[in-house]
């Protein structure tokens, strides 16, 4: 049972499901950006409940579809990914736009845990990330600063500071908080 109550156990699987097909159709019809503020914060609401496990893996699955859908059309055969080197590469923003959907969350989450108190990074993305905060937000106890230095339409260029005055939680502490939330 995901909650106590026996009528939210029943309505919330049905309205998870309504949502995710809601989000892919608008996202299909050409609006993948309403459609994944629309996902996100419906994912939200249901990852605050703490229960329903399931329907935001569902939602996730889904996010993940639409970015997909996003920036498929803007892939180019021409595009330079080995980038900067060294010192340099250290202080320019990473551009995630090369990188396949799927392999975005995966290059800022490896940043986001090599990160010491007060370091920060700059990312850009072409779609709003904001998927990417709230999974930070459920899978990590380290508290950081998500500022938005440019937020679209074509380009979202966020910094990530990680609040001073904390240690890394330890990989057991991390699981332990997923799975009692």
């Amino acid at each position: 049972m995901a909650n106590s109550d026996p009528i939210l156990d029943a309505l919330v699987p049905s309205l998870s499901s309504a949502v995710v097909d809601l989000s892919k159709a608008l996202a299909r019809s050409g609006e993948p950006r309403l459609a994944a503020a629309l996902l996100s914060r419906a994912w939200a609401e249901l990852y605050r409940s703490g229960g329903f496990l399931k329907e935001t893996k569902s939602m996730e699955a889904a996010m993940h579809f639409i970015s997909r859908l996003d920036h498929s059309e803007d892939i180019g055969e021409d595009l330079d990914l080995t980038g900067p080197v060294g010192d340099q590469a250290d202080s320019l923003p990473i551009d995630l736009r090369p990188l396949a959907p799927i392999d975005r969350h995966s290059e800022v989450i490896s940043r986001f845990e090599a990160l010491a108190d007060g370091e920060e990074f700059v990312f850009v993305n072409d779609h709003d990330p904001k998927p990417l905060y709230y999974q930070l937000k459920a899978e990590y106890e380290r508290v950081f600063d998500w500022d938005y230095l440019k937020g679209g339409p074509e380009e979202w260029i966020v910094k990530i500071t990680m609040s001073p005055g904390q240690e890394a939680p330890g990989e057991e502490e991390t699981l332990d908080k997923v799975v009692q939330d």
